[in-house]
């Protein structure tokens, strides 16, 4: 597991530790995808192969988010 820590600014933006970058193999310009469960935030890279399978396999618009971001997250491990 990663941690980092970064401020946040003004206009809401922060910046995610190199670390964390590399890992999720993220460059200026990629989209990331955020998801939100019980006061945590789970960074993804958009459009990664993992995401990809979880949102062929289950409409998350037509799902309860909680239920949707479990198998997202099972897809990981």
């Amino acid at each position: 597991m990663s941690i980092g820590t970064s401020p946040l600014s003004e206009k809401g933006q922060v910046t995610i530790p190199k670390e964390i970058r590399e890992y999720l193999g993220v460059k200026p310009g990629d989209k990331v995808l955020f998801l939100v469960e019980e006061g945590k935030v789970i960074l993804v890279k958009a459009g990664s192969k993992k995401v990809s399978n979880v949102l062929r396999k289950q409409k998350p618009w037509k799902t309860n988010h909680l239920e949707f971001q479990m198998r997202l997250r099972e897809e990981w491990l």
